[in-house]
C-alpha cells in the first residue's frame, strides 16, 4: 500500500493484513508516500506488515519502531537466525520462497523452528510482486509443518481455486492493482467476498 486515500477506502474491506514495502527498488516503496502518523487509521486488529530485501536488523527493527509494525516479511537471503532473533523480540516473521520446482523447497526446510510462515511466491528475476503465478500442485506435494501464504499471480480469475488449496493466508496483490501500490477496490471486493465464502 502507498496512498493514504487509498488505505482508508480498502479498510473497509476488513483485510488480516496491509504490506508496506521497504525496498528501495521497489515501485512500491512506501517511503516518501505515506508518512508513520498517517498509519494511525489502521485499526489495531489490521497488522501492518513490513516487506524487506536483505536489509539490516537495525534498518528493520528502527522501521517498524517508527511504522508500528509487527510484522515482518522477509524476501531476500535472510538466514535462520535473523528470523530467530527477529520473532524472540515479539515480532511474527513470514519468511518468503520463491518456487519454480520441487527443489526450490529444500531451502525451506531450514525455518521450520523460526517464522511463523512461510511464503511461496513465484520465482522472478525480481523480489516478488510480478503478477506471475507457479504451479500450486508443488507446494501441497510438500511435508510443511508451518502454516503458509500463498503468492504470485492471484487474480479475479483464480481467487477460488487459491481458497481451496490448503493456504492459511492469501496474497492478493498486483493483479488487484490500478497502479503499483494502489489497489482496486472493486476487484479486492469481490475476491474477499469469495475467499470469506469459502472458509464461511
Amino acid at each position: 500500500m502507498t496512498d493514504i486515500d487509498n488505505i482508508s477506502r480498502i479498510l473497509f474491506l476488513e483485510p488480516d493484513y496491509l504490506g508496506f514495502i521497504f525496498y528501495p527498488k521497489s515501485p512500491r516503496y512506501v517511503r516518501g508516500k505515506i508518512k508513520p502518523d498517517m498509519l494511525s487509521i489502521i485499526p489495531d486488529d489490521v497488522k501492518r506488515v513490513g516487506v524487506f530485501v536483505n536489509s539490516t536488523e537495525a534498518e528493520m527493527r528502527q522501521t517498524a519502531s517508527t511504522y508500528g509494525l509487527s510484522v515482518i516479511q522477509l524476501h531476500g537471503d535472510e538466514k535462520p537466525t535473523v528470523c530467530k532473533r527477529l520473532r524472540e523480540e515479539g515480532y511474527e516473521v513470514i519468511k518468503a520462497f520463491n518456487i519454480a520446482t520441487e527443489q526450490d523447497f529444500e531451502q525451506v526446510w531450514a525455518y521450520n523452528d523460526f517464522v511463523d510462515y512461510f511464503l511461496f511466491d513465484s520465482k522472478t528475476s525480481n523480489y516478488g510482486g510480478s503478477g506471475q503465478g507457479f504451479d500450486w500442485q508443488l507446494i501441497l506435494r510438500q511435508p510443511i509443518r508451518k502454516p503458509w501464504i500463498l503468492s504470485g499471480g492471484i487474480g479475479p480469475n483464480n481467487i477460488e481455486a487459491a481458497s481451496q488449496t490448503g493456504a492459511a493466508i492469501i496474497d492478493l496483490n498486483s493483479r488487484f492493482e490500478i497502479s503499483p501500490g494502489i489497489k482496486n477496490y472493486d476487484t479486492l471486493h469481490e475476491a474477499i467476498s469469495k475467499i470469506k465464502n469459502k472458509k464461511g
